[in-house]
Parts: C-alpha cells; structure tokens; sequence
C-alpha cells in the first residue's frame, strides 16, 4: 500500500496543473457547502436569540410576523399605533409582571430611533437570558438622555457626553428636532441584536417634541427645552408593547385575553412561535442554497473526473508498465482511489481552513469547527469521489498491454 502511495504521489508531481486545478475546485465547493451550512445555523441561532424571556409582543392586529419584524428586529412597514391606555391596562392585568412601552418612526443619520423607558434596559434579554450591558455610561434618566447601540457610536464616532439632534421620519421626508438637543449618556455593548443599530430615547420626551407637529407640519411653537421638559406630556399612542409574566403557565390564556381586548383591536404575539414562522419561510431559500452548493461540488467532482480521463492517453503507457510489471487489476484500481482522495481531502483541508478563516471575520458569529452533520457531509464526499474514480480506472484497465506498449509513429 505504501509503494502504491508513493507511486500515486510521484504520478501526481508530473501533472501537478490538473491536480491543483481539482483541488481548487473542491476546495470551493467545501467552503460553498459547509458556508451554507454554518451560515444557515448561524442565522437561524441569531433569529432565535435576539430575543429571550418576553414572554408576549402585544401591537394593534396586524400579522404576527409583522409585529415581530417591527418591534424586535425594526424591520417591516410601520404598525397600527395602539393607544396609551391600552398599555397601562395590560400592564395592569393580574398576571403581567412587568411591561415596557415600545414606540418607533423617528431616525438619527438613517438608525432607527427606539422610543421607551428605563425598564427596556432591566427586562429586555436575549440569547441565554443576557441583559444588555454598557461598555460607556448608563441607562435613561434624564428628560433629555439617549443610549447608543454599539454598531451606532462605531459608526458614527459617538462617546458619551456627545450631543445629537434626533429627526422626525426617516429618508428625505425626515424633518431634524434642530431646537432639541439630545446628550448621550450611554453606549451598549456589542450584542449582535438589532439595539446595536438603535438610538434610544425615553418615551415621554419622544412625545413632547413631537407636540408642535400639527397635521404632518412642523409649527414652532417657541418653546424653550427647559420648559418642555417639565410639560407634563402624557404619551396618547405606542407602536407596542413586550410583556413578562408572573407565571409563563398562563400564557395562552394572557395572549387569549389581549386578542379579545375591548379597549380597542389588538394582537398578542408568542415570540417563539413567531420565530418558528419566520423560519419557515426562510427554510425554502437555505433549502435552495443547499441545493446549489450540492450542485457545485457535483460539478467539482466531474472537474476532477473529465482532469483523469483527460491524462488517461498520457497514463497508458504508465498503466501499462505497471501491469507488464505484475501489477494486478486491484493495484490499478488503488492508484485512482489514492489519487481521488488525495484530491478530495487536500480540497476539503484547504476548504474547512478558509471556512474558519471566514468566520473569524464574519459579522456573525459563526460556529468554529465542524458538527457531525458536517463531518458526514464531508465524508460523503470523500466516499463519492472514490467512488467516481472507478471510471476512469476501469477506463484505463481494459487498456490493452500490448496496445499500452507499442510506440506508435
């Protein structure tokens, strides 16, 4: 086994293009497969972990998927507003342990702008029941403070003491608070969750800038900050509401309870059935992924094939010398499998490394090393591929000697 080895490696030196070119190829194909893969996990672990521990997502009716993409991940067309005193009566409700008012629409240079209170900070939690942390500052206190997500003040060079105006609306229809000067007084840790992109601002000053916009216009109404700040500006409407319960037993009778709010129509939302929904429906497009990575290790394969037969004239004689010499139909057999797994697992080598190379540098934080899924993706791979290389062996044995011999003129 180990001369047939030597022979392999020694039969590979003299045509080191098409062996490169092969190994390349799977090599793509790996990082394509298993990127896909760790990609999609990934994904699907960062849906799944943006948000922890809310047991209910309460917004006026609209399709649970859109009040989950809204006010979690702030993404999807704006919501119904529901009124403020819908939130102060589910706040109210027996059950209910704590609330937090969840309000959005205005902007800071194209962040969203998160309008709340001091409790987003006390009860929101995400991946394994993690609180948001401060790298600089603290939390809202002040009529005036905004809190910064992480990917925000990298952004834009922002550090606590800083001073922002807010704008009003997003886009070229956004209109800046110029008269309302805004301090920063805390920036949030890296948490890869959407409050990295988010500017935070208490609910009540959200509300009272807001008064001397009449009808869509602006209308300056000469009101000094100072004096606004001690308005007493009560909120009328919120996009949402995140709610905890004393016992997670009475769920589905809170969810069944909102649903049926006289106050006005709402909608209660479970976040981890919401979840599920949505990945459902990314499942068709990381199946499809999957499908075209599958496809390009199958082209990666035949590459590899069309380079054998391509070098089959070139081996004839090779061949041939080889069984003159008494080499059995197994040995030949044993030379292409050798040099298929060569191929195939310098590809797969090469390819793993680039994959963790990736992800080290990946926004995302992919899984380091390989799973068992993955390890029998590759090793399917391997078996594929010695498998394939039985046609160009077979090829080469019915190759006369005779004919492997003579010099032809």
């Amino acid at each position: 086994m180990k001369k047939l080895f030597y022979l392999s490696v020694k039969s590979i030196q003299n045509r080191k293009i098409t062996f490169l070119l092969s190994v390349i190829s799977i090599a793509i194909s790996v990082v394509l497969l298993l990127g896909v893969d760790k990609a999609i996990k990934s994904s699907k672990a960062h849906f799944i972990n943006t948000i922890n521990s809310t047991d209910i997502i309460v917004a006026s009716s609209n399709g649970s998927l859109d009040i989950l993409l809204n006010l979690i991940f702030h993404i999807s067309d704006p919501l119904k507003e529901m009124s403020y005193k819908s939130f102060e009566d589910i706040k109210n409700f027996n059950e209910v342990s704590w609330a937090v008012p969840l309000s959005l629409g205005d902007s800071f240079n194209g962040f969203d702008v998160i309008s709340t209170d001091e409790n987003y900070f006390k009860y929101y939690r995400y991946s394994s029941s993690k609180l948001l942390e401060f790298s600089q500052g603290r939390g809202l206190v002040g009529f005036y403070d905004v809190v910064v997500g992480y990917d925000v003040a990298k952004k834009l060079h922002l550090k606590v003491g800083d001073t922002i105006h807010l704008s009003h609306g997003h886009g070229h229809h956004k209109h800046t608070h110029k008269n309302r000067v805004f301090n920063v007084v805390g920036v949030l840790k890296k948490s890869m969750t959407p409050n990295d992109e988010s500017v935070f601002m208490q609910l009540k000053a959200d509300e009272a800038i807001h008064i001397e916009w009449q009808s869509g216009h602006f209308v300056d109404m000469h009101i000094s900050s100072e004096k606004l700040a001690h308005m007493k500006i009560k909120p009328k409407h919120i996009s949402g509401m995140m709610l905890g319960l004393k016992n997670r037993s009475s769920i589905l009778a809170v969810e069944d309870k909102i649903n049926h709010y006289r106050g006005e129509n709402l909608k209660a939302v479970i976040p981890a059935k919401a979840l599920s929904k949505l990945y459902k429906l990314m499942k068709n497009l990381q199946d499809l992924l999957m499908v075209i990575s599958s496809a390009v290790f199958i082209a990666a394969i035949f590459t590899m094939l069309s380079s054998m037969f391509s070098t089959l004239n070139e081996r004839r004689r090779e061949i041939a010398i080889f069984r003159s010499l008494g080499a059995s139909s197994k040995a030949v057999f044993l030379l292409f499998a050798i040099e298929s797994f060569l191929v195939v697992f310098n590809g797969i080598v090469i390819g793993v490394v680039l994959v963790e190379i990736v992800g080290c540098f990946s926004p995302f934080k992919l899984s380091v090393g390989v799973d068992t899924y993955q390890f029998c993706m590759l090793l399917s791979m391997i078996i594929i591929a010695l498998f394939a290389s039985l046609f160009p062996a077979v090829k080469s044995y019915k190759n006369s000697l005779s004919d492997g011999l003579i010099v032809k003129i």
